[in-house]
C-alpha cells in the first residue's frame, strides 16, 4: 500500500490575487476567527487538491512539460482522465 508522502509548496500570488485571499482573511476574522492568509491559502490549495487529485494535478503538470519541451508520442495529452502517464521520444544527440 502506498503510504502519502507530505511535500512542501511555495506559492507565489500576483498582488490581486493576495488581495483577495487577504480580504477573504478578514472577513472571517470578523467573524471571530483568526486565520492567517497564508493558512487560508494552504487550505485552499490543499481542498482543490483534494478535488482534483493529487494524481491527477501531477499528470497534467507532466503533460503540460511535455507539451512545452516536446517529445510526445501517444495521445493521452487529449484524455486528461487517463491514468497512463506520456511517453517520452528519446531525441538524437547533437554533434558538438
Amino acid at each position: 500500500m502506498n503510504t502519502p508522502k507530505p511535500t512542501n509548496v511555495t506559492v507565489t500570488l500576483d498582488e490581486d490575487t493576495l488581495a483577495i485571499f487577504k480580504e477573504a482573511s478578514e472577513i472571517v476574522e470578523t467573524a471571530g476567527i483568526r486565520v492567517p492568509t497564508s493558512q487560508l491559502v494552504q487550505v485552499m490549495l490543499n481542498a482543490e487538491s483534494q478535488r482534483l487529485s493529487p494524481r491527477k494535478v501531477a499528470q497534467r503538470f507532466l503533460k503540460s512539460i511535455m507539451q512545452q519541451i516536446g517529445g510526445l508520442r501517444t495521445n493521452v495529452l487529449d484524455d486528461d482522465d487517463s491514468d497512463q502517464l506520456p511517453a517520452i521520444r528519446p531525441t538524437a544527440a547533437k554533434a558538438a
